[in-house]
């Protein structure tokens, strides 16, 4: 008879130091000691182009298997080409606007992962009828998560404004994820909310990394340019004491990781600093 004997650690496992919460990457450790490999857990990820994009750029020239070569944006598939399947010719009709009417740019990105056309109001009751598809994913594959679902932007849509223009409420045109909220049912379409989309690199960062700190904390660390793995070297060692060597390369790899997003981050912000300063200096 041959017994099986492994450490086991729990999957939510986090590690903790002042200012720190840190999650760990999925390790074999983590999975009971009968089970083969850790598996990865499902991710989805949707993204909206408010200005458009090159189809030819994304799109392979001919139905079926997929090219030896990859359009250029693809090109990053390469190594999972074999798992990868393209849609194309899809057309959402609920992002039309109605004939005779204008304002489509208002409701498009409402549409995308609704097929819904929003309601027509500057109001604070703009909805899309619907909780987006992500959000719903979200419900299923995120419940055991830190965090569900992440919203994130790379421009400012002017969330300060009210009324983006037709009479529709920028939040059709400043979100693209929404969540379902109660809803009297009297009323035609279903009350939602849209979740705010970030744009600062730094603070999707603390939230995956660094989170646990005060807005003091974080911004200090960030002053004197130190990481957020070093108020974790005491846990970190002991943890590796704990892992087998294939778990220890997992760790090391994931600290050279978040230590490298960390520098570019400081360089992202030094750059927007001198930026700012050669903008004040002409005036």
């Amino acid at each position: 008879m041959s017994f099986i004997s492994k450490r086991h650690i729990p999957r939510r496992l986090f590690l903790r130091g002042a200012g720190v919460t840190l999650a760990l990457p999925l390790l074999d450790a983590m999975t009971p000691a009968l089970a083969q490999t850790a598996q990865p857990k499902t991710r989805f990820v949707g993204i909206f182009f408010p200005h458009g994009m090159a189809p030819g750029q994304w799109e392979p020239q001919a139905e079926g298997t997929l090219p030896a070569k990859l359009p250029f944006i693809l090109e990053s598939l390469e190594p999972v080409k074999d798992q990868t399947v393209l849609l194309s010719g899809l057309w959402s009709k609920s992002a039309e606007p109605p004939e005779g009417t204008t304002g489509s740019d208002h409701w498009v990105a409402a549409a995308y992962l609704t097929g819904i056309k929003p309601r027509k109001t500057a109001a604070a009751d703009a909805t899309v009828g619907s909780p987006t598809i992500d959000q719903i994913i979200a419900q299923q594959i995120g419940r055991d998560t830190l965090l569900p679902s992440l919203q994130l932007a790379v421009e400012d849509p002017n969330s300060s404004s009210s009324n983006c223009g037709e009479g529709y409420s920028c939040s059709y045109t400043n979100s693209i994820s929404w969540v379902g909220l109660p809803t009297p049912t009297s009323e035609p379409l279903m009350r939602t909310a849209p979740l705010p989309m970030e744009l600062n690199p730094q603070v999707v960062f603390e939230r995956l990394f660094g989170s646990g700190g005060t807005a003091d904390t974080r911004a200090a660390r960030l002053v004197q340019r130190r990481s957020i793995l070093d108020a974790l070297v005491g846990e970190l060692a002991s943890l590796r004491n704990d892992l087998g060597p294939a778990d220890r390369r997992v760790i090391n790899q994931y600290v050279d990781e978040i230590r490298e997003i960390e520098r570019r981050l400081e360089l992202a912000a030094s750059s927007r600093r001198r930026s700012i300063s050669r903008i004040s200096s002409t005036y």
